[in-house]
């Protein structure tokens, strides 16, 4: 079994600014996960599914009827989960009703069909970072300004393999008419 997602990941200069904030994170509240990653908002969490079936999957990625032109994601400030076991801190992006247009047209669309709240948010800390590095943290970011917006056009399909997600499909947003 391997395991994929399906996820928006901002131009590669927002990205660079996502990542000095998570190393931020790593370096000073010990909290590597996230640096490890590339900034991205999820909209299919991980599902498993035969590897040997690969194609199956990206078929039914690219195959899928996307109806949606290309739109901004403005991201706003920070938020949390204030989970006791496993905190996380994420940047907000603006409640956007074209994010969840977007995540109700590819949620049936993929052989894994996610049933649950969409909340999207772009993490910059979780897994590792401890209650009590949460905490500190969050007293300093709860009140931090972010404010920039980046174009979404396309949407991945990604597969974790050699210890990290990689790209394997893409499909572009265009209106149908």
């Amino acid at each position: 079994m391997s395991l994929y997602f399906v996820a928006i990941a901002p131009d590669s200069e927002l990205s660079d600014k996502i990542r000095t904030i998570s190393r931020d994170f790593l370096e000073r509240f010990e909290s590597s996960k996230a640096y490890k990653n590339f900034p991205h908002i999820t909209v299919i969490p991980p599902f498993q599914y035969d590897g040997d079936k690969e194609s199956e999957v990206v078929g039914k990625f690219l195959k899928m009827n996307l109806n949606a032109s290309p739109f901004h994601i403005k991201l706003c400030g920070f938020s949390c989960f204030p989970n006791k076991n496993h905190p996380v801190i994420f940047i907000k992006p603006e409640n956007s009703a074209e994010l969840k247009e977007v995540y109700r047209q590819i949620n049936p669309a993929m052989p894994f069909n996610y049933i649950s709240n969409f909340n999207p948010h772009l993490t910059v800390a979780y897994r590792d970072l401890s209650t009590a590095n949460f905490e500190k943290a969050w007293k300093e970011y709860e009140t931090k300004p972010f404010d920039e917006s980046f174009l979404v056009e396309k949407i991945g399909l990604y597969k974790h393999f050699n210890g990290k997600w990689n790209l394997i499909s893409e499909k572009e947003l265009h209106k149908k008419s």
